[in-house]
């Protein structure tokens, strides 16, 4: 009798779910959701086995065989060409932005009063947090603050008006994606991840 699978701890939210060399490639290869994780964690954020088997809350033999079958189907699809679909079984997604308004947000920037997280399930807010922004009246650099606050909260997505480069490619090193937007209310919020 098989065992029953654990579930797994995912955290990153694929940006992008279908990959083809051509349009007209033939065959489908498709990622589990745990599987690109196990990628994300080891080959992308360059964790040991251990720490990344930890990350998933899997035993580290278990996170070696997820691993191991991610890169056989990728080597595949590369090798003889086959369209590669990525499964995306997070349920949510959680998108953190600054403003100076908590309750109705507004005008978003990277100095603003507070940083707000929003997890958003079925085109719904599900849970909400806001925290004093260590960028307000601060020189700091947004790359050396930010990426690690973002993280603790497990964000998948950063909205901001505007970003520099070294602080787009530190969220992005920590599977954060951005998206540009000047202002967000909670319709709209909710609107862009349908």
């Amino acid at each position: 009798m098989a065992r029953l699978k654990s579930k797994r701890e995912l955290f990153f939210k694929p940006k992008y779910r279908d990959f083809s060399p051509t349009p007209d490639s033939t065959g489908l290869i498709n990622l589990h959701h745990e599987e690109i994780e196990a990628i994300y964690l080891m080959d992308f954020k360059g964790m040991y086995q251990e720490e990344a088997a930890a990350s998933m809350g899997v035993s580290r033999p278990t996170f070696s065989r997820i691993v191991k079958n991610a890169r056989v189907k990728m080597a595949t699809a590369l090798i003889l060409g086959k369209k590669l679909h990525v499964e995306d079984d997070k349920e949510s997604v959680v998108v953190a932005f600054m403003c100076d308004d908590f309750e109705n947000f507004g005008e978003l920037g990277n100095r603003k009063k507070y940083i707000i997280t929003v997890e958003i399930q079925d085109a719904k807010i599900k849970k909400m947090e806001y925290a004093k922004n260590p960028l307000f009246n601060s020189n700091a650099k947004p790359a050396m603050v930010i990426p690690d606050a973002l993280l603790s909260k497990k964000v998948n997505y950063f909205l901001t008006d505007n970003i520099g480069e070294g602080f787009k490619n530190s969220l992005y090193a920590n599977g954060v994606f951005t998206i540009l937007k000047n202002r967000v209310d909670k319709e709209t919020l909710t609107s862009i991840f349908l």
